[in-house]
């Protein structure tokens, strides 16, 4: 039977070997003798991708299918672990198996990289309602740009709580092991909340939260198609400390500052999906165009300029509590949209010219400035326009991107 030894008795994290298949939940504190034996006392667990969770609907989302998952990685490590995640889940959710394996160019799995994903030492695993889980770590070498394949076999009716990115369903029984899963490719919730990867040193962690135009709406399912996508590799070629910061996307599509819509309203969701991100020092937040635009269309869900600053100070304060700096991005032009109006635009302005007196926030990103039309200052220049007046194109993400490192990190 394995006897623990201390990580700190080590004295170091450099991974030889293979790594216990069970251990080391949270910051790493105990191998067995199978485990890493250490070499420098820097290296730390470090997030490199994330997704905010949804809840789950009243249907099972899955019942005795496999559910396979692309994911890109923006750092790099020697081994990787996964964190899914029931934390929104009202009903436990039964795994009967999960796999790991490192995709190729085209996203089908590397040979020889494929290999199962375990919980305790255990292929399968329940996750209580409210709960996330880790799996053991896996001694993977991994670099940032690389993408993880994982699948995951639902052996029965699984009402699963988590955000709805593309993947592809076959079924039924457990076909992780396929080499090519032949089913159908939809969005469909996911329990995969994060992956980690051991680093050779901790990272800063910079988490861009938002809405639609942050996580990056239907046209933008590359992996590269986003603005935190784009700052990630921006920074990536930098030759100066902003190179190690790992950006993490915590968009949701159709959310709110002020009203539940897509999951629960920022002011709810932003302790858990910003602050509590492993290594967080920066936050960029750009929110309030739905919350305006939607005033049109629910008359009792109409919200004021003043309420709209109140509750981005609320932000504010909540992340310089937890030392957090906290980067406020002003609110894009959006006419021509199907929820524009004059009278939105205006909350808007007023709103983004608040933003722009820096009420105590570490910096102001201009998205506005950066994207909008100098003919027509309310709407997207056209190229940065994807074309629903709303949501920017590639090229509209490439000068969100932009800006943001300009502001928070300066020139190369």
């Amino acid at each position: 039977m394995p006897v623990a030894v201390s990580w700190r008795s080590l004295g170091a994290f450099a991974l030889v070997g293979t790594l216990l298949l069970g251990g080391c939940a949270g910051t790493p504190s105990a191998v067995g003798t199978h485990g890493p034996k250490m070499a420098s006392s820097h290296h730390a667990w470090v997030p490199a991708w994330a997704l905010s969770p949804l809840p789950a609907g009243n249907n099972p989302s899955f019942d005795n299918q496999t559910v396979r998952q692309l994911l890109p990685l923006v750092a790099s490590g020697e081994a990787v672990r996964v964190r899914l995640s029931n934390e929104l889940g009202t009903r436990p959710v039964v795994i009967g198996a999960a796999r790991l394996a490192l995709a190729d160019a085209d996203g089908s799995i590397r040979p020889g990289s494929d290999r199962p994903l375990l919980f305790g030492g255990q292929a399968g695993a329940t996750l209580p309602p409210g709960a996330p889980l880790l799996s053991d770590p896996l001694p993977v070498k991994v670099a940032a740009g690389d993408r993880l394949v994982i699948s995951i076999h639902y052996p029965g009716p699984a009402f699963v709580a988590g955000h709805q990115p593309l993947v592809t369903l076959a079924g039924p029984g457990d076909l992780t092991a396929a080499p090519v899963l032949q089913g159908e490719t939809k969005r469909a919730p996911t329990l995969v909340g994060a992956v980690e990867v051991l680093a050779a040193q901790p990272a800063p962690v910079l988490v861009a939260i938002g809405d639609s135009i942050t996580e990056g709406d239907n046209s933008h399912t590359k992996p590269t198609g986003t603005y935190p996508a784009k700052l990630a590799a921006l920074l990536a070629a930098r030759k100066d400390e902003a190179a190690r910061v790992v950006v993490l996307n915590h968009g949701i599509s159709g959310n709110r500052l002020l009203h539940d819509q897509t999951g629960a309203n920022l002011l709810a969701r932003f302790d858990r999906d910003a602050l509590g991100q492993p290594g967080v020092s920066r936050v960029v937040l750009l929110i309030g165009i739905n919350d305006i635009g939607h005033s049109i269309r629910r008359p009792e869900e109409v919200v004021t300029a003043r309420e709209l600053i109140q509750g981005l100070s609320q932000l504010r304060d909540r992340a310089h509590t937890q030392g957090v700096q906290l980067f406020i991005g002003t609110i894009m032009p959006y006419a021509g949209a199907g929820y524009y109006s004059p009278e939105g635009d205006a909350v808007r302005r007023e709103v983004n010219d608040w933003i722009r007196r820096n009420e105590g926030f570490d910096g102001v990103v201009d998205f506005d400035a950066a994207t909008r039309d100098p003919a027509s200052p309310s709407q997207l220049q056209p190229a940065y326009d994807v074309g629903d007046k709303l949501h920017p194109s590639d090229a509209g993400y490439a000068a969100m991107a932009t800006e943001v490192e300009k502001t928070l990190f300066g020139g190369k």
